[in-house]
């Protein structure tokens, strides 16, 4: 699961749906106004494929209720779908529908899941278009100390006192393997044709992706978190201790380019749950 499937309330249902609609490339904003024929409508989340030719626009109605969520819910959404134009409705909730309310949405453009469904249905654009791009891109920074080849690092690394060297040498013995495969994240995303194997196939689960990829590239690290954002984040805090650690061997960072622009944006958010022991 991307996120927790039991959100605490309805701000966090709505603003975990923004967020994976975010992730997968869409705009999508929450408790927004529509003007319709018999006036201003809010919804709770608006989102546009704005990848898509005719900008399909998708509306999603968020119930963290205690139970299922019954037919007169459905009707009222009926109408709001069709004042509004939308292209798909989502009822997104803890429970999902009553039956009669199932009943009514078969064979019309609105879709009634529960939380955990709709991460499922988004998860492997949300894998392919967020989780691997953002490992990836933040792996290649710390990746220029370790990769074979690269002048500048060299220039600096014969520049380093004799014990610096020993400290480095260590460092990347140890760090190379890792940073390496958790830069190729980004190859499927590159070219459809270049493939890691099994490494960036779409995982089962959280545990599935940690036995089965990061025990293999990461051994020396014990990953603990239930989800896969939680873990995206101690991942990215990962590689950002690792540059760090290679910096402080230099005295600071000896690549000179783009470091205002990139600080800026280089890895995202700081850890929100989760942890990991090196």
């Amino acid at each position: 699961m991307i996120d927790d499937p039991l959100p605490s309330d309805w701000r966090d249902l709505q603003t975990g749906v923004q967020r994976i609609f975010r992730n997968v490339g869409m705009s999508a904003n929450v408790e927004v106004d529509i003007e319709t024929p018999r006036g201003s409508v809010n919804v709770d989340v608006l989102a546009t494929d704005v990848r898509s030719v005719d900008k399909i626009k998708y509306i999603v109605e968020c119930k963290n209720w205690g139970s299922a969520i019954p037919q007169s819910v459905v009707h009222s959404f009926t109408t709001v779908m069709h004042e509004t134009g939308a292209n798909i409705g989502f009822i997104i909730s803890k429970h999902g529908l009553q039956q009669g309310a199932e009943r009514y949405t078969r064979n019309t453009n609105i879709v009634g899941m529960t939380y955990l469904e709709f991460q499922q249905r988004y998860f492997e654009a949300w894998w392919k278009r967020y989780f691997c791009p953002r490992i990836g891109d933040a792996a290649d920074r710390p990746l220029r100390y370790t990769e074979e080849f690269n002048t500048q690092r060299d220039q600096a690394y014969e520049q380093l006192s004799q014990g610096e060297k020993v400290r480095f040498d260590l460092l990347r013995r140890e760090s190379a393997t890792s940073l390496m495969a958790l830069s190729m994240f980004n190859y499927g995303v590159m070219s459809p044709f270049m493939q890691a194997g099994t490494l960036i196939d779409l995982p089962e689960s959280v545990d599935d992706f940690k036995s089965r990829v990061l025990s293999v590239i990461t051994p020396h690290i014990v990953w603990q978190c239930r989800t896969f954002r939680e873990l995206l984040q101690i991942i990215l805090e990962y590689l950002r201790d690792v540059e760090a650690e290679f910096d402080g061997v230099f005295g600071g960072s000896i690549f000179e380019e783009r470091e205002s622009i990139s600080r800026a944006t280089e890895i995202g958010p700081r850890l929100e749950d989760g942890i990991y022991h090196r």
